[in-house]
């Protein structure tokens, strides 16, 4: 869950302000929290596939519980990393949250260019690594690249971050996940306390819960093969045990 960063285009037009104040808004959101579980089935339908494994990071953490919760019988295993917990509501979220980033991000001002988008999303990355982490510009370059392609900046998306945030949910508690869970979080997140993790793990019957030192929330290079090798030891446990939801079958 990244509030993002004000930006400041070449123009000198500022956009909304953090978009964890989307917590604070009664008005109706512009779309649920349902919505987006569904959305990532429908994914899952597109690809054919008829179940798969879920890793969700940070509000796709989020996501991935709630769909897990929602749509039990897609989900082979579900690994939620460095997120809330998914039936926290509201302002309970701040108890998560450590405020210092937020006002951090609110100082981020980069010109709307490709040499702008690249110097912010760097700094970005360096806002959320563990303190003392070294972030250069190829942990971000290829994620910036691709949005580049597609013409999309959605670490400048604001409006979009907050309609995401801001999404409502009204479905199920954490303990009706059934599916095989795992539960990773980086003991240097400057961003989310580790008690959100030590909270989903206590939630959900049998999940696994390991927390990784001098991992922050934005994930470098250095964590993933660490991530793989967990995801991988999960997804290997779902399949050789029976599933609770539906006949033994693989996502492709």
């Amino acid at each position: 869950m990244s509030p993002g960063p004000r930006s400041r285009n070449g123009r000198g037009r500022c956009r909304s302000g953090p978009p964890i104040k989307a917590l604070l808004r009664r008005a109706a959101p512009a779309y649920s929290a349902e919505d987006l579980t569904d959305d990532a089935v429908a994914v899952l339908d597109a690809l054919g596939w008829e179940r798969a494994h879920l890793f969700g990071h940070s509000l796709g953490g989020l996501v991935a519980q709630r769909t897990a919760i929602r749509h039990p019988n897609r989900v082979l295993s579900l690994t939620t990393s460095s997120a809330v917990p998914s039936d926290a509501k509201g302002l309970s979220i701040l108890r998560y949250l450590r405020l210092a980033p937020v006002a951090r991000f609110a100082r981020l001002h980069h010109p709307e260019t490709p040499h702008g988008d690249m110097a912010l999303a760097v700094a970005v990355a360096r806002l959320l690594a563990a303190p003392g982490q070294a972030v250069d510009e190829r942990d971000v370059r290829e994620f910036v690249d691709k949005e580049a392609a597609h013409q999309v900046s959605s670490f400048r998306d604001d409006k979009a971050q907050a309609r995401q945030i801001g999404a409502k949910w009204s479905g199920g508690a954490l303990a009706r996940i059934a599916a095989p869970t795992l539960v990773l979080h980086g003991e240097g997140d400057p961003l989310l306390r580790v008690a959100a993790a030590h909270d989903i793990a206590a939630a959900v019957a049998g999940a696994r819960l390991r927390t990784l030192p001098g991992v922050g929330h934005f994930l470098t290079r250095d964590a993933w093969s660490t991530y793989a090798g967990q995801l991988r030891a999960l997804a290997d446990r779902a399949h050789e045990q029976p599933s609770v939801n539906s006949p033994a079958a693989g996502a492709p």
